[in-house]
């Protein structure tokens, strides 16, 4: 029953992520709000609908341009 519990908690957090990027025009911005929120890698790849190598990259980007 606790595995259940923790996996609805994990799903619900995907989906209130993605309601938070969904009006959201870029990949880059996306992945700048996702990691504000505390989303792993795999999650932001699972809400963007991509890969976490993309992912990766992504922050790569973000990093280097601060």
């Amino acid at each position: 029953m606790e595995e259940i519990e923790k996996s609805a908690q994990v799903d619900l957090a995907i989906i209130l992520g993605y309601i938070a990027v969904k009006d959201l025009t870029t990949q880059e911005k996306k992945v700048a709000v996702l990691i504000q929120l505390g989303f792993t890698n795999t999650d932001m790849a699972r809400i963007c609908g991509t890969n976490e190598q993309v992912i990766r990259t992504i922050k790569s980007k973000i990093k280097k341009g601060s």
